[in-house]
């Protein structure tokens, strides 16, 4: 039996929707490393140069939501490969950017792509796929998502350090343009359903009201919860959603179907997934800050102590959608969310005195968790919603996973922050003035600490800044155990195995007129 009359769906199909995906994951992973090159090369701030980043986290938070209702509208397969085209051309335009003004417009034109194609795989390996085999194919896809987030920051840190850091731009290009040529000549036609009415008063209140949320979850570590700015970024973005989401439940054909939350098995999904992301990345934020701060790491170090939690991930995600197509989601995911509970909780004594190897397996056997756990979780929630409504299914997933990831990254870096100077002050003032004293001026004589150099203030100062990050870390490890344990409490809502309610024939297979 081939691989397209076992799963529903050509291999070639897969590995196009899978490349699209990965570019999208990894260019926003990747520039993170390169950003003190640019800032050098540009003359600019690290507050200006930051909104490099930023403004790709933005344009897709902004777009996510929309992309379901542009791909029925318009049909899967153009939007999917405007999007290829737009990524492309937006990571060439990065490449030869002169400025950081033009590297941030161009960033914008980037992340319009990358926006869409997430979603977007997402819904066409679901339409293509038969019901009993997703498990397995929606693995292959979250290879990319898993895969990306590690190997950018190796590979970043190998350009910037080895080669040209515009090579993290140009990388995307002969791929997008093999990407693009692949899906145009494989992927199957998808009909435009042109009777849906754009949606534009839900657009003009949900870009705003994104905007301001991810905005203020992304300035956050900066300014604070409390500040004025953060303050007010997110009152309007409460204003906004609230009105989005009265318009999206009062509309004929809203760009964002909410009444998908009807269905309870979908909206444990949605919670689950959202709270995995939480955890997930707001690690992959302060973990690297710990290493490279804490244990004084390199980039370059950094991402290959992470690549093997990744590879694990990646490995077991087609695994555990093969026990879902057999089990159901239940039982993977459990126990993967269960393990990551307890490495969660073993990470709260990270220390300065662990070893590098140390780290790397309790990261990697966490990550083996969420390897097991993620694809069931999506899934399950996927095989609960009608054929039809697939698309918008998949927006509201990953706007979820996109706000929870913002959320659980603000939160878990304003803690660590937050206590990392709390305990430097508390350190501190356990240093007598008069010992500080004779360290800078004149240097400890053996009958205090015995030190003898003037330079060991310095020493002394790193050391407890160290400390200091170490306790920031533990006490940022202690508040992902919470979102584990909540994210394992909402997976036992999910049934042992779920019918598949998605019926009716793939959409490459219904007429235009019956669209």
């Amino acid at each position: 039996m081939s691989f397209e009359e076992k799963y529903g769906v050509r291999p070639l199909v897969v590995i196009t929707t899978v490349l699209g995906v990965f570019m999208a994951v990894l260019d926003s992973e990747v520039v993170n490393v390169a950003i003190p090159k640019m800032t050098s090369v540009f003359s600019t701030t690290q507050s200006t140069i930051s909104w490099v980043v930023t403004i790709y986290l933005l344009t897709q938070g902004m777009l996510t939501p929309a992309s379901g209702f542009i791909g029925e509208r318009y049909g899967y397969k153009k939007v999917f490969l405007f999007a290829l085209a737009e990524f492309t051309l937006g990571s060439a335009l990065c490449g030869i950017s002169w400025s950081v003004e033009s590297i941030i417009f161009f960033r914008v034109i980037q992340a319009i792509g990358g926006a869409m194609l997430i979603p977007l795989s997402m819904a066409i390996l679901f339409s293509l796929s038969k019901p009993e085999k997703r498990g397995v194919i929606m693995g292959f896809w979250g290879i990319a998502i898993i895969f990306a987030p590690a190997f950018g920051p190796t590979l970043g840190g190998y350009f910037v350090e080895y080669l040209d850091w515009r090579l993290i731009f140009f990388i995307n290009v002969p791929v997008g343009i093999a990407g693009f040529l692949m899906a145009k000549a494989i992927l199957p036609e998808f009909p435009a359903k042109k009777m849906y009415r754009f949606d534009l008063p839900g657009l003009a209140t949900s870009l705003p009201g994104f905007f301001c949320l991810l905005y203020a979850l992304s300035d956050v570590p900066n300014s604070g919860w409390t500040s004025l700015k953060i303050i007010s970024l997110l009152t309007a973005s409460v204003i906004l959603l609230s009105l989005f989401v009265v318009l999206e439940l009062t509309t004929e054909y809203p760009m964002l179907n909410l009444r998908l939350l009807k269905n309870r098995i979908f909206t444990v999904s949605v919670v689950a997934t959202g709270l995995l992301s939480m955890t997930m990345l707001g690690i992959l934020f302060i973990l690297p800050v710990f290493l490279q701060n804490g244990l004084g790491l390199s980039p370059l170090q950094t991402g290959l102590l992470t690549m093997p939690g990744a590879l694990a991930t990646g490995f077991l995600m087609p695994v555990s959608g093969a026990m879902f197509d057999k089990v159901g989601a239940r039982i993977p995911a459990a126990f993967g969310i269960f393990l990551v509970l307890c490495l969660s909780i073993l990470l709260t004594n990270i220390n300065i005195e662990w070893s590098f190897t140390s780290i790397m397996m309790l990261y990697m056997f966490r990550s083996t968790g969420m390897g097991l756990s993620n694809m069931p979780i999506n899934t399950a929630g996927m095989n609960a919603v009608p054929r039809p409504q697939i698309s918008q299914a998949t927006a509201l997933m990953n706007t979820m996973r996109m706000v929870a990831g913002s959320l659980g990254t603000a939160i878990l870096s304003t803690a660590m922050q937050s206590h990392t100077n709390y305990a430097l002050n508390s350190y501190l003032q356990n240093v007598s003035t008069h010992s500080l004293q004779e360290i800078s001026n004149y240097g400890l004589t053996s009958s205090v600490y015995g030190l003898t150099k003037p330079n060991e203030m310095l020493h002394i100062m790193l050391s407890l800044k160290q400390i200091a990050f170490q306790s920031g870390t533990q006490y940022a490890m202690k508040i992902s155990v919470i979102f584990a344990t909540l994210a394992f409490l909402s997976v036992m809502a999910i049934g042992k195995k779920q019918e598949h309610v998605a019926t009716g024939e793939p959409q490459h297979l219904i007429t235009e007129q019956e669209s």
